[in-house]
C-alpha cells in the first residue's frame, strides 16, 4: 500500500452519534497490540469521549479561531518519536480542522514527512454522515489514503451508502472497507461506565463475567477486521 515508516490516522467527519470515538478506542487497541508506538489525540473539547476511554490520549483545544490551531503542525511534531498519530475529531465544528491539511500542505508533503494521511471514515445510513463523506472525498480525493468502517450497530445493510456514488468513488481510489459489528447494547452501556475500552474489558474485574467474555469475542472479530487494512494501518 505505501512504504511509508509513519501514519496519521484521522477521523474527520464532525457527525456525532455515529460511532467515530468507540471506532479509534478500537483502533488504538488494535495497534497498540501490534506493538506501535502511538500517539492519541482527541480534539473534542465539548464530549472528550475518546479521552475518557483512552486516558493517555492527549486533549487539543480546538475552541479557537482556524488560524490559531496549528493541529497538524503538533502532530507533524509528534511523528519523530511515535509510529502513528491517531486523531479524534471534534463532533461539531470539525470542519475548521479540515482547513488545517489545505494551510499546511500536509496532504502533498507525505513523502517529505516519510508518513501517510489516512483518513478513516464511519459508513452508516445517517444520511449526513454520508454527505460529509462526499464532501470529504471532493476536497481530498486521492491526497489522502481512505479507511471505511461500516459501522453494523443499526443493521448490516446500510442501504444509503452501499447505493451511494461515494462508496464507488472510495473503491476507485482504493478505499479498504472493515466491518464494525454490534455490541451487546447492556456490556457496551457497562463499558462507557467503567471507561474502558473494549480490550481493556477483556480482563476488567469490575465488569461481570459475561461482559468480559463479550469483549474477548468482540476484540478477536475487530482484530481480524483491521487486518485487512493492516497494509493501511501498519507502518
Amino acid at each position: 500500500m505505501t512504504t511509508a515508516t509513519k501514519r496519521i490516522i484521522l477521523f474527520p467527519q464532525d457527525k456525532g452519534g455515529i460511532g467515530k470515538s468507540f471506532v479509534a478506542t478500537l483502533l488504538y487497541d488494535y495497534l497498540r497490540d501490534e506493538g506501535l508506538r502511538v500517539k492519541a489525540l482527541d480534539l473534542d473539547q465539548a464530549n472528550s469521549t475518546f479521552r475518557r476511554f483512552v486516558p493517555e490520549a492527549e486533549f487539543i483545544d480546538t475552541d479557537v479561531d482556524a488560524d490559531q490551531l496549528g493541529i497538524l503542525d503538533r502532530i507533524a511534531h509528534m511523528l519523530s518519536d511515535t509510529d502513528v498519530a491517531l486523531v479524534d475529531n471534534r463532533a461539531s465544528g470539525g470542519s475548521k480542522v479540515l482547513a488545517n491539511p489545505d494551510e499546511t500542505r500536509l496532504p502533498d508533503l507525505q513523502l517529505e514527512f516519510d508518513c501517510a494521511l489516512v483518513f478513516a471514515v464511519i459508513a452508516t445510513d445517517d444520511k449526513d454522515a454520508n454527505s460529509q463523506i462526499a464532501e470529504l472525498l471532493d476536497a481530498h480525493g486521492e491526497r489522502v489514503r481512505w479507511l471505511v468502517v461500516r459501522n453494523l450497530r443499526d443493521g448490516d445493510r446500510l442501504s444509503l451508502f452501499t447505493q451511494s456514488h461515494s462508496r464507488k468513488k472510495l473503491a476507485d481510489l482504493g478505499a479498504v472497507e472493515i466491518d464494525v459489528p454490534y455490541l451487546a447494547e447492556v456490556t457496551r452501556h457497562r463499558l462507557q461506565e467503567a471507561n474502558l475500552t473494549v480490550g481493556r474489558g477483556r480482563t476488567a474485574d469490575q465488569l461481570h463475567l459475561l461482559d468480559r467474555a463479550r469483549c474477548v469475542r468482540f476484540h478477536q472479530r475487530m482484530a481480524v477486521e483491521f487486518t485487512k487494512a493492516r497494509a493501511l494501518l501498519i507502518p
